[in-house]
Order: C-alpha cells, then structure tokens, then sequence
C-alpha cells in the first residue's frame, strides 16, 4: 500500500471517530476564528484543504456567500458529507475536489482565503505549503492550524511519542519554528493565538494501534521515560496531558520581484 492510500484509510479511520482531525473539543475555538476571518476579509473564493469533520465546513457555508471549495483525498468521506446535508441550501453550494494535498487540484492564485486545520503534521509539509502559495492569491489569506510542540520542547519528546504511536506522523513544529517557515514560504504572519486541550495518551496511542506494525513496542514507553519532563512541559497527570495548538493567520506575499507592481 503506498502513503496515498495509507493516508486515506487514516483519513476515513479519524472521520468516524474524531479524535485527530477536527475533533469537537476544538470546534468553537476554530469556528469563530474562522468567521472572524471570514469577517474581517471578506474573500470571494474560499479553499478548504480537507473537508476534516464536516462541521467546520458547514459553518462557513451558513456564514459566507464565497465560493467554496474542498479538496479531500477520500471520496468516501465526500460522500458522506453529502448524503448527510442532501437537503440543507448552504451545503449544497460547496463544491468538492477529489485530490491530494502534495499535488494540489487548485488553480494558481485561485483562493482568496485557504485554510487548513489538522493535516500538516503527517503529509509533507515542504511540499504541501508550496502547494498552498501556489494556489493562494496575492495578499490572500491562509489560516494554519495544528498541534505544536511546546516552546521549550527542544529535543522533540511529544514528537517521539506521536513517531512510535503513529507511523505517518512526520513533525510538530516549534511555534517560532513554524512562523519562520512560513516566512520562508512567502506567507507572512498576521496573527496567531494558542489553545490548550486535554489530551490523553494511553487512549491516543490506542486510536492509532491499528496504524503501527505489529509487535511493534509500545508508545507508551516514551512517557514513562521522559515523565518527569512531559510533566514540567505538558503538565502530564496520569497519562493526560495539555496539549499546545496553534491557529495561525497568515498573508501570501508577492515575491520580491513584484513588489510594488
């Protein structure tokens, strides 16, 4: 099976449950910084980069007259979508794009805002954000969500966690880390704000069993070994912790060649 189609089935496996992508404890937080985007900017074409629970989605339909569109890698999970809102007018105006993100189905400079939430930490992200400048109007807006590390998480030890517990897992990024990467991406940074979630890892690790090859050891061994620093950084109790998540507003900026033109 290649990454495409592992990444699918991960897909497909969280939509069911939500435990990763676009989970209910972060709903309210995402939505109302989305509509004060929304808001604020006004954007006539709106790109959401995974249709992720479908709530989100479905906000900014009931609150936006853009053009909306979605690229998701599972036409399972389109499906699901629309079968489930066949009679709601908002969503009926959504219109949906089977692809994947690293080759991404969008014309260039076609999206006044692109948001994404939750899929950067385990698909490449050199790649992906290439993808998104590409497919994002000048002086369009990107919003970036996701899991971060804690700021004095140098040496990654969350990150070490997510590795054992979820082979597609590539990084979390360092807040400051992430912005600079950004930067380097021509988008440049309007506003962020931190939230913090309760997140419990023995359950985590479970969620995500199937996804590990078998008699592979388990994660929960990195907690153990590095409890005493996942308390003082992540405030671990027991085997929960408060987990660092980042939604960030970003502007895509001509190249330098462009400026002023």
């Amino acid at each position: 099976m290649g990454r495409l189609q592992e990444i699918i089935g991960f897909i497909e496996y969280d939509h069911e449950r939500g435990v990763l992508i676009e989970p209910e404890k972060r709903f309210e937080k995402l939505r109302d910084s989305l509509l004060d985007v929304i808001k604020t900017y006004n954007p006539g074409v709106i790109v959401k980069a995974g249709l992720g629970s479908g709530r989100l989605l479905h906000e900014i339909a009931l609150n936006s007259t853009a053009y909306i569109a979605v690229v998701e890698p599972s036409m399972a999970v389109i499906h699901a979508f629309i079968e489930s809102h066949r009679e709601d007018e908002a969503a009926s105006r959504i219109r949906f794009i089977n692809g994947e993100f690293n080759a991404f189905p969008v014309d260039y400079y076609a999206a006044d805002l692109l948001i994404s939430a939750d899929y950067l930490d385990f698909l490449e992200s050199g790649t992906v954000v290439d993808e998104f400048r590409r497919a994002t109007q000048f002086e369009g807006i990107l919003v970036l969500s996701g899991t971060v590390l804690h700021d004095e998480d140098l040496d990654g030890i969350y990150d070490d966690f997510m590795k054992e517990a979820f082979p597609l897992h590539n990084d979390y990024y360092l807040r400051d880390d992430l912005r600079t990467f950004m930067d380097l991406n021509e988008f440049s940074f309007i506003k962020g704000h931190m939230e913090y979630y309760p997140a419990d890892l023995a359950a985590l690790s479970a969620h995500l069993a199937p996804f590990r090859p078998a008699g592979s050891a388990d994660p929960m061994h990195v907690v153990e070994e590095h409890r005493e620093r996942l308390t003082e950084l992540y405030a671990l109790n027991g085997t929960v912790i408060s987990e660092p998540y980042y939604i960030g507003v970003y502007t895509r900026r001509k190249p330098a060649m462009q400026q002023g033109t």
